[in-house]
């Protein structure tokens, strides 16, 4: 379990912390590409005796400012914050962003939430790094504000995972690659499963009645959600409904899950979109209310109309054989993501 701390503002950061090496962006979905920055980051800040933090913020900008051709965010913000801690960081400064926020110039956001905030000794950057209002502030920029406020400036070279020269790894790619349904390609690029979190509600109940019940995610799951279809995956509970308390969290649950508009039984009107899994072999599972976190091993099939009731049924017991398969094999060689 992460227990290192998120800090929504200076404020919440606590004095005695010390001397810190910081590193900034937005880190959506935390792939291979910035975990190679945050490896840098740790590495500087063992060698200094520093504390690694990662400074980043939410809503993303693009969100707060209007810009056009905003992306979907491949995480939520509490998964974002989280994989943080698990690359490492001491503690995360996750600052809201707002149209007033974005207005501090390079040098008032240094001196405000970098120096005096977190009394920063070390900042690490990608090559490409901006900041501040109107991203003014360059490399260049941080450089001589390190000589005005005494702390050093080490860049990172744009370099591909873990430091490679193999190509760079973007949001956009892994974006563009859950899109198409390639969730494998999507967690080469990650370096872990990519995930979508959300509270289960009430749905239908046809899969109980069809014998497959299902978790039925709200309309709204942190994370950018594949390409309809059925993927074999896992189901882990992250914060249950007080009235599940005397029950042990599922963690890592073999899961086939369903993605679509559920054409078999849609008849009219405009469909709606739902995510929703199978947990194998635990018909009596109770999950309503609970937050859980879903994870995409593998893509299995399209979407599929079917004639009847009973077609849909066998085609579901195929589906949760090839799931069986599939995780039994260990198709994706990426780690957990905790």
């Amino acid at each position: 379990m992460t227990t290192a701390p998120i800090w929504r503002s200076v404020q919440e950061v606590p004095s005695d912390l010390g001397a810190t090496a910081v590193s900034i962006g937005n880190y959506d979905g935390v792939h291979r590409g910035h975990r190679y920055v945050l490896s840098q980051l740790v590495g500087h800040a063992e060698a200094r005796s520093l504390k690694p933090v990662a400074l980043t913020f939410w809503p993303h900008p693009r969100h707060v400012m209007g810009i056009p051709g905003e992306p979907p965010l491949l995480t939520g913000q509490a998964d974002r914050d989280r994989l943080l801690l698990l690359a490492g960081m001491h503690g995360v400064l996750d600052l809201e962003f707002t149209r007033e926020f974005a207005m501090h110039s390079p040098e008032d956001f240094v001196r405000i939430f970098m120096v005096e905030g977190l009394g920063v000794r070390t900042v690490v950057l990608g090559e490409d790094a901006l900041f501040g209002r109107a991203n003014a502030g360059t490399i260049d920029t941080m450089r001589e504000l390190g000589r005005r406020y005494d702390f050093e400036v080490i860049t990172v070279a744009d370099l591909g995972p873990e430091g490679t020269d193999g190509g760079r790894i973007s949001s956009s790619a892994i974006r563009e690659a859950l899109l198409q349904g390639e969730v494998r390609e999507a967690a080469g690029m990650l370096g872990r499963f990519h995930t979508v979190t959300e509270v289960v509600h009430r749905g239908h109940q046809r899969g109980r009645e069809l014998g497959f019940p299902t978790a039925n995610l709200g309309p709204e799951p942190a994370g950018l959600v594949p390409a309809d279809g059925v993927y074999a995956g896992h189901l882990t509970v992250v914060e249950q409904h007080p009235d599940h308390a005397d029950v042990p969290p599922l963690t890592g649950a073999p899961a086939t899950i369903s993605i679509g508009t559920n054409p078999t039984f849609t008849i009219a009107g405009r469909p709606r979109r739902t995510v929703e899994a199978y947990v194998h072999d635990d018909h009596d599972l109770e999950l309503y209310g609970d937050t859980v976190r879903l994870e995409f091993v593998d893509f299995q099939r399209p979407t599929l109309k079917f004639d009847s009731a009973e077609a849909l049924v066998e085609q579901m017991h195929l589906d949760v054989e090839v799931t069986r398969r599939t995780l039994g094999a260990g198709t994706v060689g990426a780690p957990p993501t905790g």
